[in-house]
């Protein structure tokens, strides 16, 4: 998806690439579905126990699982939420950032320790990203759970090279965003998420 006009994070100065998918949870199970519960097991689930997601995500860490081989390197952690920094929690959202040349096979992650030193990189050479997500009102039973991307290239030649791996990952992406709602739906249908 392009930049959208109206969708922003305060932790970027704007976006170049806007991703967003939503599911609606409480439609079809009685399960509770306050804001602090779909959050909880948001925080609570592993993406890399969903096969479709795993599968996806070691094709592309299969290159830096390569690299590191050959270098005798020690072996990263997997790729998954914990990889991201917490930048914000309140009542109804909650928001993760990740700094990086995502375009190399290794990602090019930079470490980010905290909010403040999310907000302070100001680097031109690396890409911004910033996983939000919205728990909003879908009617008295219902809510909707919102998930968005953005990524802020600060540079022509970040956004050069971003370009072409956003447009290659998108339909994975995408994928993995909603195979995620769908599981946090899962989750909370068989109530395995303790109360917020």
């Amino acid at each position: 998806m392009t930049p959208s006009a109206t969708a922003h994070t305060r932790f970027l100065p704007s976006h170049t690439f806007y991703e967003r998918h939503a599911t609606t949870l409480g439609e079809t199970s009685p399960g509770e579905t306050s804001p602090a519960r779909i959050l909880d097991a948001l925080v609570a689930l592993d993406m890399r126990d969903d096969k479709v997601i795993d599968t996806l995500m070691r094709v592309r860490e299969a290159p830096t699982r390569l690299m590191q081989r050959l270098q005798g390197g020690e072996a990263r952690a997997p790729f998954g939420l914990s990889t991201f920094t917490p930048l914000e929690r309140s009542e109804r959202e909650l928001s993760f950032g990740l700094a990086g040349r995502f375009w190399r096979p290794d990602f090019g992650l930079v470490e980010v320790a905290d909010t403040d030193a999310f907000l302070a990189l100001a680097r031109t050479d690396i890409a911004k990203l910033v996983l939000r997500y919205r728990v909003d009102e879908a009617g008295a039973q219902a809510s909707r759970l919102v998930t968005e991307t953005f990524v802020y290239c600060p540079s022509w030649s970040t956004q050069a090279l971003m370009t072409p791996y956003w447009l290659a990952i998108r339909a994975a992406s995408g994928w993995i965003r909603r195979r995620t709602l769908a599981s946090v739906a899962r989750t909370l249908a068989t109530g395995r998420v303790g109360a917020g």
